[in-house]
């Protein structure tokens, strides 16, 4: 019997413009081996970065947001080629990477010297943590905001002093590339930050190379890739993707509630993990919702419906996801939702549009309010009060973001603390994730770790403890003397008895139990 041949891998990888179809670029396609000498060459280069003063460091990461400011329009066209969305929205991106950078670079500079801690009962011994680069930081990105998150989550790796490999998505390849670009214009070591472009088979092998890794993207990967950098006790940090609750609370600002809703699930065209895809509302709330939000949504233009960039919604980047839209609309109607706008595909110069689509009906029971839909769905769902609300936000497998929708701030932080996400908002949605200060990230199949704030720092370093002893510290090692155990003692409770008299008691043995040299 004659074995099948099985077809060849490519070995160029080619992007097309999501809008018009229209080839752009092609790069060459890594393979395992490829990967590994990127990674060795990183290797190197992170010597060189992190034997540079942290001053130094700085001020050529600084140089990089000269780069990125100067550059701006170039990055949003080439964003918008390949990406699809209006330039605006990668120019309105570009603030909170500027916002990471100083705050990185200033966290570097504090940690330098290492963070002086209290010795506790060791008295005249120093304690010192300091942070050291862990090597190389390997980042698998996602292909919904390629540029931003790539660059936003590489700066506190190279803060910490890594080198960095990127693989892009195989949807933003020149994305990829240009990111490479920029970094070496501001002045970075010479294959400091570098790209490796493929498939899964790309991916595994980044992630058997690198030091850690950092992915971006859907619960099903990531958990493989979790399995996977198991094998080699390789630190990972998850962000991965989330089913959002919105609720609307009884005292809304509706006009004010309407827009934020339509910004929170129709942004980059709803191709946000923690954009907003479930919404619960008073019964008698959804009639004047609808109006304001029917009165909306007309004045959302597709890319194909208006002149240049100026338009909202851009096409859906991964045409696979067309499937999942199909499909969980096509449950949700069978299932006693009702769709007042949109619910189908647009086709239109090359590019797959879906509208902004408003239902009402949803249930629990349907996959729209049980797993990730990924685009511009507006699925509302009834409830009689807050605790029902919170109770179904809650039902459900992912734990990245929710927002309150309410005039009362005071009540909407108190329902703040009762939702299982990562991140809530009150009178907002999604923006967290450009607050620079704040940690990002979920819990449950939203992911693991957090890629924001100082918190993602600690993440690529190793810490290193260092205690420096006195001499007379000698005098409680063994052999120990006979009033030894009545030292111990005594130092527990002069340094943690709550009473006056315990404290007492323990600073007399100390006293008469310690011993000598």
């Amino acid at each position: 019997m004659q074995t099948p041949r099985v077809p060849p891998k490519p070995s160029s990888l080619v992007s097309f413009s999501p809008k018009t179809g229209a080839r752009l670029g092609e790069v060459p396609v890594a393979a395992p081996e490829d990967v590994a000498a990127t990674v060795a060459r990183a290797r190197l280069a992170q010597v060189e970065w992190a034997g540079l003063d942290v001053e130094e460091r700085n001020a050529r990461l600084l140089r990089f947001r000269e780069v990125l400011l100067a550059r701006a329009d170039e990055i949003a066209a080439r964003v918008s080629e390949e990406n699809g969305k209006p330039a605006i929205e990668s120019m309105g991106l570009l603030a909170p990477i500027c916002a990471t950078i100083e705050l990185h670079t200033d966290l570097a500079k504090r940690l330098a010297r290492g963070q002086k801690v209290s010795p506790t009962f060791f008295l005249g011994a120093r304690a010192v943590i300091h942070h050291e680069p862990l090597g190389v930081a390997g980042f698998i990105l996602p292909w919904n905001f390629p540029f931003e998150l790539g660059v936003k989550h590489m700066i506190p790796a190279l803060a910490a002093g890594n080198a960095v490999v990127q693989k892009p998505s195989q949807a933003n390849p020149l994305i990829g590339e240009l990111i490479v670009r920029l970094f070496a214009e501001a002045g970075l070591p010479k294959d400091l930050v570098q790209v490796v472009h493929g498939y899964a088979e790309t991916g595994k092998a980044l992630v058997d190379a690198a030091d850690t890794i950092c992915f971006v993207g859907s619960t099903a990967t990531g958990k493989q890739i979790m399995r996977q950098a198991a094998e080699t006790l390789t630190p990972v940090l998850l962000e991965l993707g989330g089913n959002d609750a919105a609720i609307v609370r009884r005292d809304a600002d509706i006009p004010l509630t309407a827009r934020g809703l339509i910004n929170s699930t129709c942004y980059n065209a709803g191709q946000v993990c923690n954009g907003v895809e479930r919404i619960y509302v008073p019964h008698e709330l959804i009639d004047p919702l609808l109006v304001e939000l029917q009165r909306l949504i007309p004045r959302l233009r597709l890319a194909f419906e208006a002149s240049g960039d100026d338009y909202e919604l851009g096409p859906f980047i991964w045409p696979p996801q067309l499937e999942v839209y199909e499909e969980h609309t096509a449950d949700a109607l069978a299932k006693g939702a009702k769709v007042h706008c949109g619910g189908e595909v647009v086709r239109r110069g090359g590019g797959l549009y879906w509208p902004p689509t408003l239902l009402t009906g949803m249930t629990h029971e349907m996959l729209m309010m049980r797993e990730e839909t990924f685009g511009p769905f507006i699925a509302i769902m009834s409830v009689s009060d807050d605790d029902e609300a919170v109770a179904l936000a809650n039902d459900s497998r992912y734990g990245l973001g929710a927002s309150v929708w309410t005039r009362d701030t005071a009540a909407g932080e108190a329902l703040a603390r009762r939702l299982r996400a990562g991140s809530v908002m009150i009178n907002n949605a999604m923006q967290i994730g450009g607050c620079a200060t704040l940690p990002f990230g979920g819990d449950g199949d939203s992911g693991v770790g957090r890629a924001q704030g100082e918190q993602v720092f600690f993440h690529y370093v190793a810490t290193k403890s260092v205690m420096t002893s006195p001499g007379s510290s000698a005098s409680l090692w063994m052999p120990y003397g006979p009033e030894a155990q009545r030292f111990f003692r005594g130092l527990s409770r002069t340094f943690y008895a709550s009473k006056l008299g315990a404290r007492a008691a323990g600073i007399y043995d100390l006293i008469v139990g310690r011993p000598q040299l």
